[in-house]
């Protein structure tokens, strides 16, 4: 396994890691931090997926720059996707820096799923263009 095949490997685990305190944080009402391990769970999958092209993003919304321009606008990834990480990313900005944002469980519900399924999408985008 090269290098960079284990520091994809170690960003999705992290994904998955982060994933997984989801659950947790909903039970004990810590929504805004449920809402924080989505989207870096996001995050953290959707940089492996950067690193199959040796990109290294330095800011947050360079991630999102780079997974539009390498990987969007060139018809490798879903747009749909996309959106909704750029939409989760927001949620967590104005969560950390809003003075007025409260999360309730109604509103972080609606993350949850589809949270999941965008680490499920990238997570098999990165096996078959590894496979390939």
């Amino acid at each position: 396994m090269t290098e960079r095949d284990q520091a994809i490997d170690l960003k999705l685990k992290k994904a998955k890691a982060l994933m997984a305190e989801v659950e947790v944080q909903i039970e004990n009402r810590f929504y805004a931090t449920a809402i924080n391990r989505l989207y870096y769970s996001c995050f953290h999958a959707t940089k492996a997926l950067l690193l199959l092209k040796d990109l290294t993003p330095k800011t947050h919304s360079g991630v999102v720059t780079m997974l539009h321009e390498h990987f969007v606008l060139r018809g490798l990834f879903d747009k749909n996707q996309a959106i909704f990480f750029s939409k989760l990313m927001q949620e967590r900005i104005d969560d950390d820096y809003s003075d007025f944002m409260v999360f309730d469980f109604d509103e972080v519900k609606g993350f949850i799923e589809p949270a999941r399924k965008y680490l499920v999408y990238v997570e098999k985008l990165i096996i078959e263009m590894l496979s390939t």
